[in-house]
């Protein structure tokens, strides 16, 4: 019988928490669960773990596989050809999910038809535990301004995805957004249940949150998403959105964490580098219909930014080292 649900848990170097997220995966309420384990070349003791943790679970439909060290993006897209459920999500090795997740959103999907299914989430940060909500919003462009690009709080329809052109980029960080993104293009049936249910852990120096230079690897990613809807013809009709979200993560998220790079020179060149893409590739987005009409603090400070004051606003982040936008 073909599960319900698949959960793909990519592995690498996480002894220390691979055992609460598969135990979070086992006390599931949804039975036809199938987990797929993917070691990424770990160089720790993940894989002892895993095989010992397995072992002792044989009520569950485990598949782990061992594989090369090629980075999260390869590992996810290593998941996705081999899922076999109705449905797919993700869950993060150092991550945990309440019992009711997967039954609650798979309910959800099948009443409504749906090819993505959507939760809210909680936080676990240095400050403590927060809940983030998700939704609800339409399809189309208000999807792609309105989503966290994030994937563990959602399950996608597998044959949906299968028969589309998208992939996780090879070697690049930001390969959820490129992923969700470019889904938004494809996706008119999308619903939310009204609940958290994943613990997202933000653990200090982990690999995104290091303040180096991949923070780069963002320019590569928002690259290949403007590439991919100008390549389908439907740039034009996604353009706001798309012009929105380069500001929302070159002047938000990933200034932050460009703002904490060490090196005075690398951390000057990394925050030019986006502050350049943004606006070559969008001169006017000064002008952009949702930076202007959408309310909050955030926007307010987006409209404020200017190149003479761009490296102000990062010391002032730095400096009192604020989290998220």
């Amino acid at each position: 019988m073909r599960p319900d649900v698949s959960v793909i848990v990519p592995c690498w170097n996480c002894a220390d928490t691979v055992e609460r997220t598969l135990e979070s995966l086992c006390a599931q309420t949804l039975e036809n669960l199938e987990i797929i384990v993917i070691n990424d070349g770990s160089t720790d003791n993940t894989m002892e773990i895993i095989r010992s943790f397995v072992s002792r679970h044989p009520e569950r439909l485990f598949h782990v596989y061992e594989k090369e060290n090629e980075g999260i993006a390869a590992a996810r897209s290593f998941g996705v050809a081999r899922v076999t459920g109705k449905y797919f999500g993700f869950l993060d090795s150092d991550d945990f999910c309440d019992p009711e997740m997967f039954s609650d959103l798979f309910m959800k999907a099948e009443e409504e038809q749906l090819q993505v299914a959507v939760s809210h989430f909680w936080w676990h940060s240095s400050q403590g535990e927060t809940m983030e909500r998700e939704g609800p919003y339409s399809t189309g462009p208000d999807m792609m301004v309105s989503l966290f690009a994030v994937l563990w709080n959602k399950i996608y329809l597998t044959d949906f995805i299968h028969g589309l052109d998208i992939d996780f980029p090879y070697g690049d960080r930001y390969e959820d957004a490129c992923w969700l993104y470019c889904l938004c293009a494809h996706t008119d049936r999308v619903g939310f249940v009204d609940r958290p249910f994943v613990h997202y852990v933000q653990k200090e120096g982990s690999i995104t949150h290091n303040n180096n230079d991949q923070v780069k690897n963002m320019i590569d990613v928002f690259r290949i998403i403007v590439r991919y809807y100008k390549e389908h013809g439907i740039y034009d009709q996604y353009k706001d959105a798309l012009e929105y979200i380069h500001v929302r993560f070159f002047l938000g998220n990933s200034f932050l964490r460009s703002a904490r790079i060490e090196d005075p020179e690398d951390r000057r060149q990394t925050i030019m580098m986006g502050w350049n893409l943004l606006n070559e590739e969008f001169p006017g987005w000064r002008r952009n219909s949702y930076l202007r009409t959408m309310p909050g603090l955030k926007n307010k400070y987006f409209r404020l930014v200017r190149g003479w004051n761009l490296m102000f606003f990062a010391w002032v982040f730095r400096t009192f080292k604020k989290e998220n936008l």
